[in-house]
């Protein structure tokens, strides 16, 4: 019992900091600024066709079908995220036919890896890694010219110690975590990261409370993310 707890404690630290590994960069402002918060903020899948796939197993036999997956997923998180930290939240099929109100979050993927669940939970600390990076840009439907919010988000799994780089009693905690992690894990960061850009511009701009609220994560900073995000707002 008494080794039980002192490895509860560490697993859930190595949950918490491990899900923080997508930060945001290149956070661009320009364009025609909203001048109120949107009723609504609408989700459009992210763009496949441009980015840099590198698919390993099963998923590469249909490699298309992964991709819309991993577009779906991503939305379907944002949408979640979006609904629940900063107002309502809709998930569209495409930009056309929009009210002329609101806010469009969409983008493309630039960078996808699946890595080796094999490598990831044997080694670690890189060693078949997943990575996934994106291009956002935030619309506001009233002007549609071009969007007022731009950034990057990247990241991916892997910074832990595998089984045959982690010896001793937590080697099998974490080869288990190592081989659970994968794109769709990213997919969930990536909407966080993606949820509280957004969230810090309302911030800014005085139409969201900053104890509703929480920061992204900037690429360079450590921040228990994944802690603070499930904390606020319940």
């Amino acid at each position: 019992m008494k080794s039980l707890s002192l490895v509860l404690p560490c697993l859930t630290l190595a949950l918490l900091s491990s899900c923080a590994s997508v930060s945001v960069r290149n956070d661009k402002r320009g364009g025609h600024p909203p001048t109120q918060k949107p009723a609504t903020i609408y989700v459009a899948n992210f763009g496949t066709e441009h980015g840099e796939y590198k698919i390993v197993g099963a998923e590469s036999k249909d490699a298309e079908t992964f991709k819309k997956k991993t577009a779906e997923t991503l939305a379907t998180y944002l949408t979640a995220g979006v609904s629940k930290h900063i107002g309502p939240a809709q998930r569209v099929t495409r930009a056309a036919g929009l009210p002329k109100s609101g806010w469009l979050v969409t983008g493309e993927f630039v960078r996808v890896y699946t890595g080796s669940r094999v490598l990831r939970a044997g080694v670690g600390l890189g060693a078949g890694g997943t990575k996934m990076e994106t291009r956002v840009s935030v619309f506001d439907l009233a002007s549609r010219a071009q969007p007022f919010l731009t950034f990057e988000t990247t990241g991916g799994s892997n910074a832990m110690p595998g089984l045959l780089t982690n010896p001793g009693t937590s080697a099998a905690i974490s080869m288990t975590m190592q081989a659970m992690m994968g794109v769709t894990d990213d997919a969930a960061r990536t909407s966080r990261m993606i949820t509280g850009e957004l969230s810090e511009y309302l911030v800014q701009h005085g139409w969201l409370a900053k104890d509703k609220a929480y920061s992204a994560k900037k690429l360079g900073k450590f921040q228990l993310v994944h802690e603070q995000y499930y904390r606020v707002g319940q």
